[in-house]
């Protein structure tokens, strides 16, 4: 067993260079910025809910969106889309930065 296993200067020399980086995840990052947009949207929906002119019905087919609720609803969609697209920007530019740094790490 002991022949099997190849000595340091056989594998300095048929080992070939790689560089290494690390990722990031950018469904992670997309799904954080979905919740925080929703979160954010629906602080403001509450916090201006008094001063907003939207009447109260009965929403129609789905009761659930009538008046201020549907003004939520709407917000909280809007701004899972908005941060959803914050997060993949965010994370593009983590994943440029990563790309440049392990560039750099490669030269001598």
């Amino acid at each position: 067993m002991p022949g099997d296993v190849p000595s340091e200067a056989e594998l300095e020399r048929i080992a070939t260079p790689a560089t290494v980086r690390r990722a990031p995840r950018y469904r992670a990052f997309m799904v954080t910025g979905a919740l925080v947009g929703v979160v954010v949207a629906l602080v403001v929906a509450f916090a201006t809910a008094g001063s907003s002119g939207v009447a109260s019905d009965d929403g129609g087919v789905l009761p659930f969106l009538g008046g201020q609720n549907g003004v939520r609803w709407l917000l909280a969609l809007t701004g899972a889309v908005v941060g959803s697209f914050a997060g993949g920007g965010v994370a593009a530019f983590v994943d440029r930065r990563s790309a440049r740094r392990a560039q750099r790490s490669v030269q001598p």
